[in-house]
């Protein structure tokens, strides 16, 4: 076998891979998403991290991956409508258990207390069946128990898992501070900032921390998000 042939099946091995030909997502951030590592994707209120999740999540799909996805947004049916709108066609992992997925907008809309939920994402085997972990947001999910010691604590139990080769994604508001142990252990930390340009919203994700990566990572992409489409990687980015 040769040196470079070699090498690819390394990366392969240690990457889960979330190529898609209609985007470079994949290129943008280093070949994939290292195995046994976490994940966090914070910004505002529409930013467009929970869409940079969908995507990464129909990559991992469509490369032979399964996955869990946790939601504080959306019920089931909305999760798929909403798929199916940017062409994300998860039908089939669905079917065939690559993917499962647990919606906890009910018990929100309900206005139910939210201080067990750190203690149910701890203690929940079934979330840490799949390769990877969406957890769509952590600090919706846990907005009353989330502390800088809780924290802490979470971030161990997922260290646990990582060794495990488990990967884990998780969203969180920008302006949330309980989540700055967080910000300082992932192993990727990728920021999505807004702003007016004219008559849009000009969107860019500003990579913070990217550890393990097999290849080179843009350090800032502008993104959009177009109907029947899906995520698009503005070519007029800046690359650091």
């Amino acid at each position: 076998m040769s040196e470079t042939n070699r090498r690819a099946r390394t990366e392969r091995h240690d990457l889960f891979d979330i190529h898609l030909e209609q985007d470079e997502l994949a290129v943008k951030l280093g070949g994939g998403i290292p195995r046994g590592s976490t994940v966090l994707i914070e910004g505002a209120e529409g930013s467009g991290r929970s869409a940079l999740c969908q995507r990464i999540l129909y990559g991992l799909l469509s490369n032979g991956h399964s996955a869990t996805y946790v939601s504080t947004e959306m019920t089931l049916r909305d999760f798929i409508d909403q798929m199916y709108s940017l062409d994300y066609r998860i039908g089939k992992g669905l079917i065939d258990g690559n993917l499962q997925y647990f919606p906890v907008y009910p018990l929100i809309g309900q206005s139910r207390s939210r201080n067990d939920f750190l203690d149910k994402l701890i203690s929940s085997p079934q979330l840490y069946s799949k390769d990877v972990l969406f957890i769509d947001s952590l600090t919706t999910l846990t907005k009353d128990s989330l502390t800088e010691a809780s924290c802490i604590r979470l971030m161990g139990f997922l260290k646990k898992q990582m060794r495990l080769n488990k990967t884990i994604v998780m969203t969180a508001d920008e302006n949330c501070r309980a989540a700055d142990p967080l910000r300082q252990a992932a192993d990727i930390y990728l920021s999505i900032k807004m702003r007016a340009s004219g008559q849009e919203i000009v969107r860019t994700v500003h990579t913070i921390r990217y550890q393990r990566a097999k290849r080179r990572v843009d350090d800032l992409m502008r993104i959009r998000i177009e109907p029947g489409i899906g995520l698009v990687i503005e070519i007029t980015e800046v690359s650091g």
